[in-house]
């Protein structure tokens, strides 16, 4: 019994992910553009069928599309683009919170009894009603949404001539509201040695960060404190598979220690939301009245879900930070700063 109530809090057991290792060195500007054709593939999907892997690979995309943009911050101001993304990217947390609590309940009905499966289908009802309502709200803000915008602002997309169009000067731009025919790609003009140096200073800052959540880390249930530290983690990762698909050295150990702790924060969080939401729920006076004995259930399952987190806490504390990590991210810290010394020295 007790092995089959892991399986609420523990994912099927799989072969480690490896992160891939980089082949060949790609400048920021292709890996921003391989970002922002991903990122219309799966808004596109997301608007066509409200798929839920759709849903997740976007926003994922516009967290690593982010992390990308940082690296520009010292050459211009991208802050009103990472904005954009991060409120499309909350939008889309609405709904994935909702396929999240609807797996974990698919995965604990057979492993249930009978009362607790009850349970577990009022609860799955409820929230596929909630979830269908979000998504078609979601799907409404998210086809004001233009991509292209991002690449425009950008650089990667400029006025094409034409017989109608006189050619633009290159810091002009078409009225946004024009066919996006009327743009062709071009190269984003980026001095890569100042990416490098930046992206060196900017690894250093996020690793000290991490380093002072992971010191200070203590066995909580603090949503925000486990928040933060997952948050710093995800900075961690991401600028390390930027900096590494740039050709500046192999962090594949160092990602995949910090997945697993990302993960892991992450099945924690998932039973945190899914409490609240029926917390929520069966505080509502209208529910509770109408159903006084579903709502029992309901918060029974709740309390079922909190002995979950308390186990989950306890595995994870305390953390302990492979040295690896620290030797990794300031190796690749000297080979960003390199190509800048390199510079200054040639003349």
């Amino acid at each position: 019994m007790a092995e089959a109530e892991e399986a609420l809090i523990s994912k099927p057991a799989e072969e480690p992910r490896r992160e891939p290792k980089t082949r060949e060195p790609r400048r920021l500007t292709e890996i921003i553009t391989a970002q922002l054709e991903a990122l219309r593939v799966y808004h596109r999907a997301v608007l066509a069928s409200d798929d839920i892997e759709a849903v997740h690979k976007m926003r994922v995309t516009t967290r690593r599309l982010q992390a990308s943009l940082d690296l520009l911050e010292s050459q211009r101001n991208i802050r009103g683009l990472k904005t954009r993304l991060r409120n499309w990217r909350r939008a889309l947390s609405r709904v994935r919170n909702y396929d999240v609590f609807l797996e974990m309940i698919a995965k604990e009905e057979p492993a249930r009894g009978k009362a607790r499966k009850e349970q577990l289908q009022l609860i799955k009802g409820i929230l596929q009603q909630r979830r269908g309502r979000r998504a078609t709200r979601v799907r409404q803000f998210l086809e004001r949404a233009d991509i292209d915008k991002i690449a425009i602002k950008l650089g990667l997309l400029v006025p094409a001539p034409t017989e109608q169009t006189p050619a633009a000067k290159p810091d002009e731009f078409l009225p946004t509201e024009r066919p996006i025919a009327l743009f062709e790609p071009a190269s984003m003009n980026v001095d890569e040695g100042a990416v490098a140096a930046y992206a060196a200073e900017r690894l250093e800052q996020r690793l000290t960060e991490f380093q002072a959540l992971v010191a200070q880390s203590h066995p909580t249930n603090d949503p925000a404190e486990l928040h933060q530290l997952r948050i710093a983690a995800k900075r961690v990762r991401y600028l390390l598979e930027n900096v590494s698909q740039m050709g500046f050295g192999d962090a594949s150990k160092a990602l995949l220690w910090l997945r697993t702790l990302q993960d892991r924060i992450g099945d924690w969080h998932d039973l945190e939301a899914l409490e609240e939401e029926i917390i929520t729920i069966t505080s509502t006076r209208e529910f509770t009245k109408q159903h006084l004995i579903e709502s029992s259930r309901m918060l029974q399952a709740a309390a079922h879900l909190q002995k979950k987190k308390i186990a989950l806490v306890t595995r994870l504390f305390p953390v302990r930070m492979p040295q690896h990590i620290a030797v990794t991210s300031r190796r690749l810290a000297r080979a960003l700063r390199r190509p800048a010394v390199s510079k200054q020295s040639s003349p």
